[in-house]
């Protein structure tokens, strides 16, 4: 049978072969569909979705892909992150934001490295004049990122932002809002990576989110003998080697990926890192120790696992979705053949810890 764990990075599936009854080539050639995942997919499908609702005929764009439509339409304003970090009293509500003349404000998936907590950021379509008329749209154009102070005044940039707010808007001040952005985007990138796993295959409800598969989905593929050796959670040491990763938004938003998917299933792993950035990992709340380089870091982890008597399971610090794939064979050893066979077996999406027992049992 064809059995395989896959490891969904940013922009990259690996696939690692597990007891398979005779050797199988996973390709990557032919006909198989691109699976890259980034930032910015969810609000270019946010943006296309308020010009497709806008009724301008003028605004040449591509429709948005159903996956990216749909996960996109499942995150509330709330965890946008353009929500305001602090509401005050007294603030206007994001879903009333309108300019001065009354046109809707979006709340936005971005935000501006420089943006206040109590400040806002939304996306709004512009009205067709003059300029409109014969050009094609790259993704910017018919569309005005706008800036919503607590009062529900709106602004298109940061130098009139200022003025009306009274002082500098700086990047230091917009930490908050950035931190909290990573995380966010760690969560959509989460269930967009999980979208694009089931695919056509979900049986899930539109407005649902998509979670793990039960564990004992993946483990009754194994022997009588194999369930037998399964570990227990707590014989397993989980460790995450990283390094300068904690001040850089991608860098967060990949780190905050990985930390939930381990809160999801219950486990907290030990971060590796460089002696520098132990203490911005630390600020993230993750148990960070000194591991040093690369080779040191993973070697130490080893060390501690040995010392505490448990399994050391080391994870990337990228990882997005963790799926398990089972089903026959390609009948002929071309890359269509196995190509379809990958695309036909039954996909399981699993919690790290989940892949880590299946593996050792």
């Amino acid at each position: 049978e064809l059995s395989c764990f896959e490891f969904w990075g940013p922009s990259v599936s690996v696939c690692l072969p597990l007891a398979v009854s005779e050797p199988m080539k996973s390709s990557h050639k032919g006909k198989r569909t691109s699976r890259s995942i980034n930032k910015g997919t969810l609000r270019a499908a946010l943006v296309r979705s308020l010009k497709a609702k806008s009724g301008r005929k003028d605004l040449d764009f591509k429709k948005a892909s159903a996956i990216a439509a749909q996960t996109s339409a499942l995150v509330p304003i709330e965890e946008r992150g353009g929500y305001p970090v602090t509401r005050l009293p007294g603030s206007v509500d994001p879903k009333d934001w309108r300019t001065f003349s009354g046109d809707p404000v979006e709340v936005d998936l971005g935000r501006a490295r420089w943006l206040p907590d109590e400040w806002g950021q939304g996306i709004k379509i512009t009205h067709k004049n003059g300029r409109s008329a014969g050009k094609k749209d790259w993704g910017g154009r018919g569309l005005l990122t706008s800036y919503v102070a607590p009062d529900g005044k709106v602004f298109f940039h940061q130098h009139t932002s200022e003025e009306y707010a009274g002082k500098k808007f700086t990047v230091e001040g917009g930490k908050n809002g950035q931190i909290r952005l990573a995380k966010l985007q760690a969560a959509q990138a989460v269930q967009l990576a999980r979208a694009q796993i089931k695919d056509s295959t979900s049986t899930a409800s539109s407005s649902e989110k998509i979670g793990l598969d039960p564990d004992s989905s993946l483990f009754k593929l194994l022997s009588a003998a194999e369930r037998r050796c399964l570990p227990k959670q707590d014989e397993l040491h989980f460790c995450v080697v990283s390094a300068r990763r904690a001040t850089k938004i991608q860098g967060v938003s990949d780190i905050m990926m990985v930390h939930s998917h381990l809160q999801e299933a219950g486990a907290v792993a030990t971060w590796y890192v460089d002696e520098e950035s132990v203490k911005d990992y630390r600020s993230l709340g993750l148990k960070a120790v000194i591991g040093g380089r690369l080779t040191a870091a993973r070697n130490k982890a080893l060390r501690d696992a040995r010392k505490m008597g448990k399994a050391c399971v080391q994870l990337s610090d990228d990882i997005s979705a963790w799926e398990y794939r089972d089903g026959p064979n390609a009948k002929e050893r071309t890359d269509d053949a196995n190509n379809a066979a990958h695309a036909a077996a039954r996909r399981l999406i699993v919690s790290p810890v989940a892949a880590a027992r299946f593996i050792l049992a």
